[in-house]
């Protein structure tokens, strides 16, 4: 019995040791997992902050880079400033975050804070840029943004982008239409019968033969320039300084009575025997329709103006004269020039020798002074502003680049212009036609009849190639959102032009009034047509460029007349047999400049030309600013 008793005890024991050990091992499962389960717990919270701390790097980072590129390309950080951060490669840029104020009282602005993590500049969290040159003579520049952001210390990598600047130089400005007007070369002939410049800036200037204003109402308002000879017709009225320029220019002597006047109180004339551009010599005023040296009699060419002032030129006369306060009252007589003449009409003049010789005969009615100090007081101030003035155009190289100005040749403008032959080609002849800037256009040529096409240039400058003979009929090439971009019109070589229409000035398509010819400015509907001369109102929209350019490859005609609007630079290229012919008459609607060796203004409406600047001089409406730099390469790396 006490056996019995004994075992069962025993097996008691057992049972309590084999619960103890299973508890045992159940606590120590539990400590294994619950260890495992917060040392995942642990890595995975690490790696969470790791992946969040690098998101918010390349969130930081691309901002930041952001940022940085958009100020560059609206030039907030303009070109000059970027260039002279690469000089500096190795020195970086520290990016800060900028900062919110409250708008309660009392707020200052740096109790705000950073509005984004990394910018803050503290220890171990932040932004910045290194701005290095490419090197190997390229003109591109690479920018290296780094963004780290320390939470855990886990992760000791920082974000980086690279970032390429590409290079593209700016567009250069077409060395076309320096003056106002140019045209005629060393031989040619140009009769101008019409033509009404107005507005007093820039230069009108006339090489080789020019007959002014056969007929009447013709009028200069900014200073003409003579390189070559120079027959007045009756009607011609200057309103500015009338400059003979150079050993050839001259005044062809003749028997119909010719003058040059200007207007009373507006300007005088010099003869200016300057050397320049290989030309050499001094000027011999007085020349004969075959072009030699000539001495008129009575029946020569008659001066009107305020004064003259002569440097290095020859006046001789035999029995002629620049008579009293009808002509030209007060002369100036500079060095290398020597003037002889007869005073047989009363009137007489006041000569100041300013270092040139002087002759006169029957001086009773003529006054001939030796220096400044010997003419009448009330008259020194008048020599002394002829002085001056002829001092300054002696040495202003903006007339010497004005008379200097010549037609291109037509291997010239090829050269720079040939390339544009390749393009899109337009098949359509009528209706409405668009397109984008940005691209090159070509049209075979043809007649174009009732249309309009319509270059949208926000995206960029575009071109247009006439390949052939064309004629536009009623029919308008117009550009919009011009402010920063220019449609370039070439013509092939030999090809002829000519904007034709209906004699109403506007037509309509899809319901839109438009007008006929080329239009490139954006107040076009301002223009007031009727003729400035003699008003205060020069011109609508005097000041703004013409987003139009015209290029002539070589013998071509540009014409437009009556009920056209031609808003364009027209520069045609081409001398001798490949000389080119600008036709803008019978009231065409101009604004603009142009160039070419011949030039016909027509017989019947003046054609009116209010003052346009130059290329790249100004305009009314301000351009935005935009960078050379363009960003094309990113590369995130660590």
């Amino acid at each position: 019995m006490k056996l019995l008793q004994l075992g069962k005890c025993h097996q008691r024991n057992n049972k309590r040791g084999g619960m103890l050990v299973i508890v045992l091992m159940i606590f120590a499962v539990s400590l294994i997992l619950i260890s495992s389960a917060m040392t995942i717990t642990l890595s995975s919270r690490s790696r969470y902050y790791v992946d969040t701390e690098r998101s918010q790097e390349r969130l930081t980072l691309t901002c930041a880079a952001e940022a940085v590129v958009d100020a560059i390309e609206s030039q907030e950080i303009t070109d000059d400033q970027i260039k002279a951060m690469s000089n500096n490669p190795d020195e970086p840029y520290e990016i800060t975050g900028a900062s919110k104020t409250s708008v309660k009282a009392g707020a200052t602005a740096t109790n705000g804070k950073n509005i984004a993590p990394g910018l803050a500049g503290a220890t171990g969290n932040q932004t910045y840029m290194y701005v290095k040159p490419v090197g190997g003579g390229s003109q591109d520049i690479d920018l290296e943004f780094c963004t780290k952001i320390v939470v855990t210390g886990d992760d000791n990598k920082a974000e980086k982008l690279h970032v390429r600047l590409k290079y593209y130089p700016p567009a250069p400005v077409p060395n076309i239409c320096e003056n106002m007007v140019t045209c005629g070369e060393e031989g040619s002939y140009n009769d101008i019968p019409k033509l009404e410049v107005n507005g007093t800036e820039s230069f009108t200037v006339f090489h080789g033969n020019v007959e002014l204003a056969s007929g009447s109402g013709s009028y200069i308002h900014n200073p003409t320039v003579f390189t070559g000879t120079v027959k007045g017709g009756a009607g011609t009225t200057y309103y500015n300084d009338i400059i003979f320029y150079g050993p050839e220019a001259s005044v062809e002597v003749g028997s119909q009575g010719n003058g040059l006047t200007i207007e009373s109180g507006k300007g005088g004339f010099y003869f200016l025997g300057v050397n320049y551009n290989g030309h050499e010599g001094n000027i011999r005023l007085f020349r004969d329709s075959n072009g030699a040296v000539a001495t008129p009699g009575q029946k020569g060419m008659n001066f009107i103006g305020d004064g003259a002032y002569f440097y290095k030129t020859t006046f001789d006369v035999s029995e002629w004269t620049l008579t009293g306060n009808a002509g030209t009252k007060y002369w100036v007589v500079g060095s290398g020039s020597n003037i002889n003449r007869l005073n047989q009409w009363d009137g007489g003049n006041e000569i100041l020798k300013d270092g040139g010789n002087v002759t006169v005969v029957g001086t009773s009615t003529s006054h001939v002074y030796n220096n400044l100090n010997d003419a009448p007081a009330g008259d020194r101030p008048t020599y002394q502003n002829i002085k001056t003035k002829a001092a300054h155009y002696m040495s202003d190289d903006g007339l010497l680049n004005a008379a200097s100005r010549t037609i291109p040749t037509s291997a010239e403008q090829q050269e720079l212009y040939g390339a544009y032959a390749t393009g899109e080609t337009i098949t359509q002849h009528g209706g409405l036609i668009q397109k984008d800037g940005g691209k090159a256009y070509k049209l075979e040529g043809g007649t174009y009849d009732h249309g309009r096409l319509e270059i949208d240039l926000s995206k960029g400058d575009a071109s247009l190639y006439i390949a052939g003979d064309s004629t536009f009929k009623s029919f308008c090439i117009k550009v919009s959102n011009s402010s920063s971009h220019k449609l370039t019109v070439v013509l092939g070589y030999g090809v002829d032009v000519v904007f034709d229409g209906q004699p109403e000035f506007w037509n309509t398509l899809d319901g839109m009034a438009y007008a006929q010819g080329i239009i490139s400015v954006d107040n076009r509907s301002n223009q007031l047509w009727d003729s400035p001369h003699g008003t205060s109102n020069i011109n609508a929209i005097s000041g703004e460029e013409p987003a139009a350019i015209v290029i002539g490859l070589g013998k071509n005609t540009f014409d437009a007349g009556r009920a056209q609007v031609v808003d364009a630079y027209i520069s045609l290229a081409g001398t001798g047999s490949d000389a080119s012919t600008v036709s803008l008459k019978d009231n065409v609607h101009f604004y603009g400049r142009f160039e070419a060796v011949n030039v016909d203004t027509g017989n019947s409406d003046n054609l009116k030309m209010a003052h346009c600047p130059k290329l790249g001089e100004g305009n009314s409406t301000p351009k935005p600013l935009t960078s050379c730099y363009k960003a094309e390469i990113y590369d995130y790396h660590y």
